[in-house]
This record gives C-alpha cells, sequence and structure tokens, in this order.
C-alpha cells in the first residue's frame, strides 16, 4: 500500500465541505475526510473498484453504471495495468473483478484506456439522501511526494 502521511490528511480535511479520498494505484482506500463517510460507501469497503464492480448497492447508487461509471473504471485499470504490469493487486484487482462481474468481462473486451477521471461530471445517488441523483464533478490529483496515490474530492451539485 502506498505511503500517506500527516499533511496529506490535513489536505483531506480541509476540503470541508466535500468529500474527499485518497486511494492507492490498486483503488485501496488509504485515506478520508468525514464528508466522504457518509456520502461514499467504499471507502468501508475498502476499494473503489471492487466496491463498484462486486457489490450490487453500486448499481443503484452510482447512476447509469454501466456507461458512466464501468466503462471508464475498468478503462483506468487497465491503464494503470499498463502502466503498472508488475503489480500483483492490481493483478488481483482485475481477476477479482473478471471473475465476480458478467457484465465487466463484456466491457474488458473494449480495450479502451483513460488515464483519470478529473473534470468528468457524473451523477450519483446518496446513501442517505433519497432516490434524486446528484451530479458531482471529480476532481483528481495526485501528490508529487507520491504520485501512486490518488487524490479524489467530489464537489456535488454541479
Amino acid at each position: 500500500m502506498a505511503a500517506m502521511d500527516a499533511d496529506m490528511q490535513r489536505l483531506l480535511d480541509k476540503m470541508l465541505p466535500h468529500p474527499a479520498y485518497i486511494s492507492d494505484v490498486a483503488w485501496n482506500v488509504v485515506a478520508y475526510n468525514n464528508p466522504s463517510r457518509v456520502m461514499y460507501p467504499w471507502v468501508y469497503s475498502g476499494n473503489i473498484m471492487r466496491w463498484s464492480f462486486l457489490i450490487p448497492e453500486a448499481r443503484e447508487q452510482l447512476v447509469d453504471w454501466k456507461e458512466s461509471w464501468a466503462v471508464p473504471f475498468l478503462a483506468q485499470i487497465r491503464t494503470a495495468e499498463a502502466q503498472n504490469p508488475d503489480n500483483a493487486q492490481l493483478k488481483e484487482l482485475v481477476q477479482d473483478i473478471m471473475e465476480g462481474c458478467p457484465e465487466a468481462r463484456e466491457l474488458w473486451d473494449r480495450h479502451d484506456y483513460y488515464v483519470h477521471p478529473d473534470g468528468d461530471v457524473r451523477s450519483m445517488r446518496m446513501p442517505h439522501g433519497g432516490d434524486d441523483p446528484v451530479s458531482c464533478r471529480i476532481m483528481a490529483l495526485a501528490p508529487l511526494r507520491n504520485i501512486n496515490l490518488r487524490f479524489i474530492v467530489s464537489f456535488h451539485g454541479v
């Protein structure tokens, strides 16, 4: 797992009221702020991609799951795998998703590549916020001290 430090946690905490989290190259959640605890179930699952593909509730929360979330997520995984061909955690992640999600197996054959979601606007249903989708703009950053970390902040209602 990628190294995390107190300065990055302080920066996460300064993002209030916006949910923010940090994940490593294999999408393991390494840190998050308080709004993420309420809005993002994947911080408790430990891995964003496993939650998105292997937990049925993800399809309810992530609006237009297949095209808006699954396609770009798989393309990001493929890109990360190409950039880190010896990373055992990425290989295991791909195997778990392919074994556990038939739709992902079909989409994987598209051979898409996508580096990051920075600037994307996608819709979500909040776990405790009713059925109405909320648009969120994703800001993706990589700390220069450890570029294998992803610092993600979401701005909701955009």
